[in-house]
């Protein structure tokens, strides 16, 4: 038995016609959007699973435990592998997702609404899926390395928010590092975003010589 999932469903399902699965799945005259949505739910990471498509027939979790059963595996394998799968949607449903917050200190004078509403994503930098499941360290690494390359590409300057002052990384729900804008950690904070009217809350900046005693 192979031991990863979609490699053991992917050499099963190979050497059969797609129509004869789709027929052992119970689709008595299997057309395009059948194969279409074989080939999409093989094809993709989770199977589909984060996905509430429905064809009149099977949900997505019942178009793959159907499909698990036709390529000849077993019932209570397939419910095992399917389990494991939800829980880590679930998991990456739930999570907090750390995020880096640019801070410019902006206050709004005459800028227009639709502006600010326009151009506010450019204050949030994203990580890649599953980056809250790193360690602690390496996501503090990651967005150090992320700073750096923010203002290599942007400079210092963010548009209508104004001149960047640091970085504040949010490590989980109202906890965040506070980054020079050379990566380097320079505090911390607690609480959320400050408001885009009000600019920044009060910060607990930590010297050189204070973070060298602490380690």
């Amino acid at each position: 038995m192979i031991e990863n999932f979609k490699t053991d469903l992917v050499v099963r399902v190979a050497p059969i016609p797609r129509e004869e699965i789709l027929k052992a799945m119970g689709y008595s005259k299997p057309g395009s959007a059948h194969l279409e949505r074989l080939q999409t739910v093989l094809d993709d990471p989770d199977f589909r699973l984060n996905d509430s498509g429905f064809d009149f027939k099977y949900s997505s979790e019942g178009f793959l435990r159907a499909l698990c059963v036709a390529s000849g595996m077993d019932l209570a394998l397939a419910e095992q592998r399917i389990s494991r799968i939800k829980k880590y949607l679930e998991d990456e449903r739930t999570a907090f997702k750390p995020y880096i917050w640019v801070n410019t200190e902006f206050k709004r004078q005459n800028q227009p609404l639709f502006a600010l509403a326009a151009c506010e994503h450019q204050r949030y930098l994203e990580f890649p899926k599953g980056f809250w499941r790193l360690a602690i360290d390496s996501q503090l690494g990651l967005a150090q390395c992320r700073v750096r390359e923010h203002v290599y590409e942007r400079g210092v300057t963010l548009g209508i928010w104004g001149q960047i002052k640091q970085y504040w990384f949010y490590y989980k729900n109202e906890a965040a590092y506070l980054l020079a804008l050379n990566g380097e950690v320079i505090g911390k904070h607690e609480g959320s975003v400050p408001n885009r009217a009000t600019g920044s809350r009060e910060l607990n900046v930590v010297s050189p010589a204070t973070r060298e005693a602490q380690q």
